[in-house]
């Protein structure tokens, strides 16, 4: 029962990343007025269709996206786009409407993240940075120093240094200075309780988890208000992007150690199935925020056949004045989906050799 619900969410995680992408770009075709001869939602076979004016409108078998088919896309030239003026194709707009077009599926993205990403930290308390200890550790070192929930850290003191503590993140950076070969080593802790200073001698241990010496704190959590939450869901959507921009430039940079860290379908099954046995809808949406977010940007990759690169030929055409040869766009989409295919390929072997070893 257990794998059935990780199947249907993996489904509906993916399908919703991909249908709104999709979106995206059929909503700003038709507001430029390219024509449109279908909008789907999934893939497969048609299990409900309806016509409303040029566009049939689709529900298809296979809940795993969806397309949208505009007249002048290089890889549906039907016969249903003959006789659709030039003026009504993705080629016959502008230049700048054709980038808005290709963008807006990453745009989408971009939003989908982002709205997750308030309405979760809207509900959800979130770690005070604050060096208030929310709870200490079940006879951590912090436990047995005497050390309580409710105190505020003000110091910490090690070999003859002293450290000034602000937050919660200045106690992790501290202890991450700490270098020993000991596996226990001992650091004075000041600390504030009920008004009054107190000192404490606290036998930090080394923790092969996290690679540094730990005191068994845990920081406080808050509820955030909703503005706070605001701010709160952009900063985790810049600090996402980032780290996804840093990744995918060490692809070109240092491929071979890079490539073996990235995840294809099967590893973010494998990620959805550990989430949805846990039971927190909170983390499943964020990592659907993370999902939508890693689409978003794979998307802006100038590799030919995704959207990055179509910005790329919609601006070379503007700059020599006309349309790139059909078969050199066929060719190049080509090969840039061939690559695609491949590194999902790897990357699938190696999320496969991950989760069997």
């Amino acid at each position: 029962m257990q794998t059935l619900i990780n199947i249907i969410v993996f489904i509906l995680i993916l399908g919703i990343v991909v249908l709104i992408h999709e979106f995206g770009h059929f909503i700003t075709a038709k507001s430029f007025g390219v024509y449109c001869s279908e909008f789907s939602i999934g893939m497969g076979p048609k299990l409900f269709s309806k016509k409303i004016g040029e566009t049939e409108y689709e529900i298809r078998a296979l809940p795993i996206g969806g397309f949208v088919s505009m007249a002048g896309e290089a890889d549906n030239e039907i016969e249903e786009f003959k006789d659709v003026p030039f003026e009504r194709t993705i080629n016959g707009i502008s230049c700048w409407k054709k980038v808005v077009v290709f963008l807006a599926g990453v745009f989408m993205n971009f939003i989908l993240s982002i709205v997750i990403l308030i309405g979760v930290y809207s509900f959800i308390e979130v770690q005070d940075n604050t060096p208030v200890i929310g709870s200490v550790s079940d006879n951590g070192p912090a436990m047995m120093a005497g050390i309580e929930a409710g105190d505020r850290i003000t110091k910490i003191a090690y070999d003859g240094e002293e450290y000034i503590i602000g937050s919660y993140d200045d106690i992790r950076e501290v202890m991450g200075k700490i270098e020993s070969d000991d596996k226990t080593v001992t650091v004075e802790v000041e600390l504030v309780r009920d008004s009054k200073t107190l000192t404490k001698q606290v036998n930090a241990q080394y923790s092969e988890e996290s690679g540094m010496f730990i005191l068994g704190v845990i920081s406080g959590t808050r509820q955030l208000s909703f503005f706070e939450a605001v701010n709160y869901a952009f900063d985790q959507f810049k600090t996402l992007s980032l780290l996804i921009f840093t990744t995918l430039g060490q692809l070109f940079t240092d491929t071979a150690n890079t490539i073996g860290q990235l995840s294809g379908p099967a590893g973010i099954y494998s990620t959805t199935a550990q989430i949805t046995a846990t039971g927190s809808i909170s983390q499943l949406l964020i990592f659907l925020a993370l999902i939508s977010t890693n689409v978003g940007i794979f998307n802006l990759l100038p590799i030919p056949g995704l959207d990055g690169c179509q910005v790329i030929f919609a601006l070379v055409e503007k700059m020599i004045g006309r349309e790139l040869p059909l078969k050199l766009r066929y060719a190049l989409q080509l090969a840039g989906l061939a690559l695609v295919f491949a590194l999902l390929i790897y990357v699938t072997i190696n999320d496969v050799s991950r989760i069997l070893g």
